[in-house]
Order: C-alpha cells, then sequence, then structure tokens
C-alpha cells in the first residue's frame, strides 16, 4: 500500500521512501532498522513536496522526530520530520519506529496544533504537512530559537503560570485534547509570553476516551508544569486544578465514569 507521501504526491517518491525501501529490501515489518537520513535528503524531500525553499540545519531530535530550521522564501520556519529510524531511547524502548505511525504521528500533531491555534492558544501556526514532515512558524529571532522556559527566569512568574493554564484549559475544553507531555521543556518564551510546543503525544478527550487516563495525564501535565515554578516560591494544589478543568468539560456520557470525579463537578449534587 502506497504511504501518505505517494498518495499525495504521486509522482513524486520521497528520498525517504527510496532510502527505506532500498534498506529493508525484501524485508517487512517494524523491526527492520532504518539509517537516518541525511540533511540533505530532508532538504530534497522540504523542497520537492514545497514545505520549504531550503534548510538551513537541524536543531535537535527527539525521541519521534528532528527539528530542522528551514526557510520559506526568505522566512525562517520550523521542519519537523517524524523519524523512520532507530533512535537510542527507541532501541532502549520499543525497538523501531513504523513509517506508518510516523506518518500518524505528523497528521495528528498538526491537527491538533492546528486546533490550538485556531481557538486562539500561545503556539506556533502550523503551516503545512506532508507524510511525516509538518512545518509551522519559527519562534524566535532571526536564526535563534526562542529558549524553553526552563532556561529563562521570569519577572512576573504568577502572572506566566496564569497564562500557561489558560491556554491548557482551552485546549483541554475548547480543543478536547490533554497534552500528554507538558512541561518546562515543552514550553518556548517569547515574546514575554509562554507558547506551548510538541504535541503528538496529545490525547483526545471525547465519548469513546478512557477519563481515567485523561485525568491520569492531565494531572501529571500539570504537576510537571508547577514543579518548574516552585523555584519561584509558587506552590498550587494539582488535584484542585484538575477539578476546575473537569469542571468545565467532561463528555457527557462519561460524567460519572468515577463517583468522586462526578460529585465533585456537579458540586456535590
Amino acid at each position: 500500500m502506497a504511504g501518505i507521501v505517494e498518495k499525495l504526491n504521486p509522482n513524486k517518491t520521497s528520498a525517504v521512501s527510496f532510502k527505506r525501501d532500498g534498506q529493508r529490501g525484501s524485508k517487512r515489518g517494524r523491526t527492520v532498522p532504518i539509517s537516518e537520513v541525511t540533511l540533505s535528503e530532508v532538504k530534497e524531500d522540504a523542497v520537492r513536496f514545497g514545505l520549504a525553499t531550503d534548510v538551513a540545519y537541524q536543531m535537535n531530535a527527539g525521541k519521534e522526530a528532528s527539528i530542522f530550521v528551514a526557510y520559506h522564501k526568505k522566512h525562517p520556519i520550523i521542519l519537523k520530520a517524524f523519524r523512520l529510524w532507530q533512535t537510542s531511547q527507541v532501541k532502549k524502548s520499543k525497538g523501531y519506529f513504523a513509517p506508518g505511525r510516523m506518518q500518524i504521528l505528523a497528521a495528528k500533531e498538526f491537527d491538533v496544533l492546528l486546533g490550538c491555534f485556531k481557538a486562539g492558544m500561545n503556539v506556533p501556526t502550523p503551516i503545512g504537512r506532508v507524510g511525516y514532515y509538518l512545518t509551522q512558524r519559527f519562534l524566535g529571532d532571526g536564526l535563534e530559537p526562542a529558549p524553553q522556559l526552563r532556561n529563562v527566569k521570569v519577572e512576573d512568574p504568577e502572572t506566566v503560570l496564569d497564562q500557561i493554564l489558560d491556554d491548557y484549559l482551552i485546549m483541554y475544553r475548547d480543543v478536547n485534547y490533554v497534552h500528554g507531555d507538558l512541561s518546562a521543556y515543552n514550553i518556548l518564551w517569547w515574546k514575554n509570553k509562554p507558547w506551548i510546543i510538541d504535541m503528538p503525544q496529545a490525547y483526545h478527550v471525547g465519548p469513546w476516551s478512557d477519563m481515567k487516563r485523561v485525568v491520569m495525564l492531565l494531572r501529571r501535565d500539570i504537576v510537571n508544569v508547577l514543579s518548574y515554578f516552585k523555584k519561584y516560591g509558587i506552590s498550587k494544589d494539582p488535584d484542585y486544578i484538575v477539578k476546575v478543568f473537569l469542571s468545565e468539560f467532561v463528555p457527557h456520557n462519561l460524567r460519572n465514569y468515577d463517583e468522586d470525579i462526578a460529585v465533585s463537578i456537579d458540586g456535590g449534587n
């Protein structure tokens, strides 16, 4: 079955696809190791698919994707290439990433990011996606990317924390997702505002969701965010914040998934 890249670009097979197929040979399945593609190969794909006009350099590499600073004409953008290859982190845990899974993660992150942007959150503006590549607004000055929140000292931490929680509430209540990996590592500081990034692990909150998992992920995210603000002497109850979020939205058919939560949401009625 043709991959998403080939479906959207039937006459433009990607360099990554050539590399993957060549290394696999007659083998199939997710356990086939795929070597990392080069900057030139990523650039070839990005230009061919119209995602960028140039790729400047690789900024970093996470467990799921590599981040490149690219250009669309004269404007710097971020090109995120979800991995089709083995990483040391993957080798220790899950084995090898399958190409289909990477395409799904790219599509999911783009859709969640677009929903958050439309809802009014401070997130990088999504630009485009083809296959396992997506592009988004570059946050930073010139080619210097905005720092992670963990690496800055803010002047008004109470206000910043409120901004983060307000944005996260929008993501939960209006976009119906929990981030799933929110912390001072996945929040950038730019133009005196916190910007939430990196959403491939986002978990949907809907009629068929596991609400206990929703609450677990939501609480973990909030605890991680609050842990950064402890150095400013700020201490808040994560369970209370979770209850505030749940009071704003729970799918109607799941409101009684847990009697304790249901009572707190309904005010004890």
